[in-house]
């Protein structure tokens, strides 16, 4: 009998353990440093003496039968109250409702527009179109988006460009989906944005899960831009942070005033958008050693959960009626500190999500990244390039 006691205590002193330290090892806890709660009157105060120091920026969009999100969005970025921009817009020759568009826009001065040839078929037409914008920009500066997403203040461009100093090569962004956007795809953006913003600031950025990135035209056009990779259909902000980003040369912007909203995607878009990252990870450097932390905290989840489930079961089973106990307290206290951390941080990035949905997504996660790499498995590979032999 004293022997079960002991077995029972030291198990049960085990998961109350894990229950205190597991909720650490947590991705909505590694929060980058620099966001704050709601907005913030700095950047609209920046803006009214920033024409002295600002640098002039080149804004590039490449939409590709975008005309409807072209017309709604174009016009937020026009209005951003900075000195010096242009807006390039890089066209496929042959979308016609986008050219459209275009005309309808053209009288605006800060708007250039330039095409991508129809001839171009051995290589992605995105980061064509992006090194195409880069080569017609008259400014050093090069702030890259895309089509559907919008600023939601007229201070994104200031807050973006105060970050635009010596030995900064990258400014780091961050983008949201809009609030119609299923809540499970937004906790994911989330969370995925959480541990590259982290790395941004504290080693090496990684790769861009945004769309919301500024970088230096003289060191993309010297060091031939997307060379190596032009093949893979996508990734065009992924490969930029991946080959140019130095330890310490990124600056990540997260005031308010600086985020993005990206419209809704298809279910077919958020899906491709996660099959195309399996195929270019494995072309990226640094790969392995960004996905350590996230496989850590994953394990932590799961390891904590199942030991508690089994010591419930085999107490009931075996009427140690304690071990049932403590097994339910140390659920108790992993919920409740899941719950807390989760709500923090999606307070913090205003991401209105229900509390109660917290311990299913993260648990899901996994789940979902499992479900990817399975259809892409399952996927042509070919889908994924440009060059079909």
């Amino acid at each position: 009998m004293l022997m079960i006691d002991t077995i029972t205590i030291g198990i049960g002193a085990i998961i109350l353990l894990l229950a205190l330290t597991t909720p650490f090892l947590n991705g909505l806890l590694r929060k980058p440093k620099g966001i704050v709660v709601g907005s913030s009157d700095e950047t609209a105060e920046e803006s009214q003496t920033i024409s002295s120091k600002a640098p002039p920026v080149s804004i590039i969009l490449t939409p590709y039968e975008n005309a409807h999100e072209l017309e709604h969005y174009l016009p937020l970025i026009l209005e951003q109250d900075y000195p010096d921009f242009e807006v390039i817009v890089v066209i496929c020759k042959g979308d016609s409702d986008t050219e459209d568009a275009m005309k309808r826009l053209a009288d605006n001065p800060h708007i250039y527009c330039t095409y991508v040839p129809d001839s171009s078929r051995y290589m992605s037409r995105k980061k064509l179109a992006v090194t195409l914008g880069v080569k017609a920009a008259k400014n050093e500066w090069i702030l890259l988006t895309d089509a559907q997403c919008y600023p939601t203040s007229t201070h994104w461009l200031a807050a973006m460009a105060s970050n635009c100093r010596k030995g900064i090569n990258l400014v780091y962004g961050y983008t949201r989906y809009d609030v119609d956007t299923p809540a499970f795809w937004r906790f994911e953006r989330l969370h995925t944005d959480l541990y590259l913003l982290r790395e941004a600031q504290y080693n090496t950025a990684y790769r861009h899960n945004s769309c919301n990135l500024m970088f230096r035209k003289s060191e993309f056009i010297d060091n031939d831009g997307y060379r190596g990779n032009l093949k893979y259909l996508r990734g065009e902000y992924d490969f930029i942070v991946n080959k140019y980003a130095r330890r310490g040369a990124t600056a990540v912007e997260l005031r308010p005033e600086s985020w993005l909203t990206e419209q809704q995607p298809t279910y077919k878009e958020w899906r491709n958008k996660h099959l195309f990252y399996f195929e270019n990870r494995q072309h990226m450097a640094r790969s392995s050693r960004h996905r350590r932390l996230f496989n850590l905290d994953q394990t932590a989840i799961y390891v904590n959960y199942l030991l508690i489930f089994a010591a419930v079961i085999i107490s009931v089973v075996t009427q140690q009626w304690i071990l049932t106990a403590i097994s339910i307290i140390a659920l108790s206290i992993t919920i409740c500190l899941r719950i807390v951390i989760g709500k923090k941080t999606l307070e913090l990035f205003q991401e209105h999500i229900p509390t109660w949905k917290i311990i299913p997504y993260e648990i899901w996660l996994l789940g979902n990244a499992v479900s990817m790499r399975y259809k892409y498995l399952r996927s042509d590979k070919n889908d994924f390039i440009s060059h079909k032999l």
